[in-house]
């Protein structure tokens, strides 16, 4: 208990009279914050206020753990609120897992409740077990420093005032004082990505990498964090005075942040998602490199994001929009012999014929069998009715492998096409068709460069 009173109080998660919110789903670790607090109660005149969320999976276990919960408020003289969702269900309506759904439902809940009865705190049950799960999740996935410096004891209303506890330190606490739980038959099915790590991975590394494994990872989680806490006022005040906000997009000043290390660029550019997107699930650091990357390219080159978002370089910018509306421009011009094809925008296509092929795979330079073209060809928007040959001869729709490649809608018409009729040869950027591509067989080879105007 020393241990948790000392962890309060020099994270300051507590003050004298706070209302707090509990979220209590009847597993040992919420039982403990509650007898925790409890204990608490009087020292500090607290007000303690009880959720329970019943998800409604697990049926008759559900309900018992919905009892156990109300009951032991009860005596304790807890003030108790118990909430019904039909999670499954609410995960195939937003797409989300049942894991990720749960999460958003419980924190929903215990928000509303807080505004609801004028509460200061949100507590939750994490412990130091979680951390280290935490941290080996974010690192498998793909993470910068931020991810691996584990579960921090508090954000915005969200306090966690039994973290530095590990489950051997809350089971023992629970035993000593004769403190009953529930066990969720879900924590021992391995389904879950958490639950692999807690099951497999955690023990695997104890067991044939260092029986301390996981308290190596603990212990580095928090210098990172104190690193972190530092690097956090280097990181505000690049943005400040490199970044400008508005209500429809983020825009970079790429100069400004050029003389700056890595470390703080890459920081900054995760805060400019989180603006633009209002969170940074599924942003990996693939994502944040591959901003830094535009950063670096010419006017025009873009990517495409999680949650529709698009970076964009225009003119010494970077530009973060979500669901932007770029015009594409309308051309079609026929291919009819050897040369140089200026667009309107100044892009343009060299087209060259010869007799071999000295292969450098590039997105902007294909080769084509020529003998294969009966008509003449066009480079052109693309229009209904383009379709692409994939392998044995099937057709696949243009619009259609556009989906499958993710390309936004309002990208597509952006994407200019060199096509014999309907059939698409290349959709610049993008593939081939299988139809017209070299064989040993090929006699002559239809070179063609796709250049942009800043290249020229």
């Amino acid at each position: 208990m020393d241990k948790v009173i000392k962890y309060i109080n020099d994270n300051n998660l507590i003050e004298r009279s706070d209302r707090i919110v509990l979220g209590v789903s009847g597993g040992a670790d919420s039982v403990c914050l509650l007898h925790v607090l409890n204990e608490l109660k009087e020292k500090m005149q607290l007000i303690l206020y009880v959720v329970h969320v019943n998800h409604g999976i697990r049926g008759k276990e559900a309900d018992g753990d919905e009892e156990f919960v109300k009951q032991m408020c009860e005596k304790m003289n807890v003030d108790y609120k118990g909430v019904h969702f039909d999670i499954p269900a609410l995960a195939l309506e937003k797409g989300m897992s049942e894991e990720e759904t749960g999460r958003y439902i419980r924190y929903k809940v215990f928000e509303e409740v807080r505004k609801d009865i004028g509460a200061d705190k949100i507590a939750v049950a994490h412990n130091a077990n979680d951390s280290i799960e935490t941290v080996l999740y974010n690192m498998c996935r793909g993470t910068g420093i931020k991810g691996v410096c584990g579960i921090s004891p508090k954000r915005e209303n969200i306090i966690r005032p039994i973290l530095c506890m590990t489950r051997t330190e809350i089971e023992e606490y629970l035993t000593k004082r004769n403190i009953l739980y529930r066990t969720d038959s879900t924590n021992l099915e391995k389904d879950y990505t958490r639950n692999k790590i807690r099951l497999e991975l955690v023990p695997y590394l104890e067991k044939n990498i260092n029986s301390a494994s996981s308290s190596h990872i603990l212990n580095l989680s928090r210098q990172l964090n104190e690193i972190e806490n530092y690097m956090e006022t280097r990181y505000r005040k690049c943005y400040f005075e490199n970044v400008e906000e508005d209500a429809e997009k983020t825009i970079i000043n790429i100069a400004g942040l050029r003389n700056y290390p890595d470390i703080i660029k890459r920081e900054v550019v995760r805060m400019c998602v989180q603006r633009t997107a209002g969170k940074l699930k599924d942003i990996t650091a693939e994502h944040i490199y591959a901003i830094m990357n535009i950063m670096d390219s010419e006017t025009g080159k873009y990517v495409t994001l999680p949650y529709g978002i698009i970076c964009m370089n225009s003119y010494g910018k970077c530009i973060l929009k979500k669901n932007i509306e770029i015009s594409g421009i309308e051309y079609d011009i026929p291919i009819e012999h050897p040369g140089e094809y200026l667009l309107e925008n100044g892009d343009k296509l060299i087209v060259s014929i010869e007799n071999s092929v000295n292969f450098e795979e590039k997105i902007y330079t294909k080769w084509f069998d020529y003998d294969k073209i009966s008509t003449v060809i066009r480079l052109r928007s693309r229009k209904e009715g383009d379709y692409l040959e994939v392998r044995d001869g099937k057709h696949k729709k243009l619009k259609s492998y556009f989906i499958d490649e993710k390309v936004p809608r309002e990208l597509r018409n952006t994407i200019p096409v060199l096509a014999e009729e309907n059939h698409v040869i290349w959709a610049v950027g993008y593939r081939i068709s299988e139809k017209y591509k070299i064989t040993k067989d090929t006699k002559r080879v239809l070179k063609v460069q796709y250049i942009t105007g800043t290249e020229v």
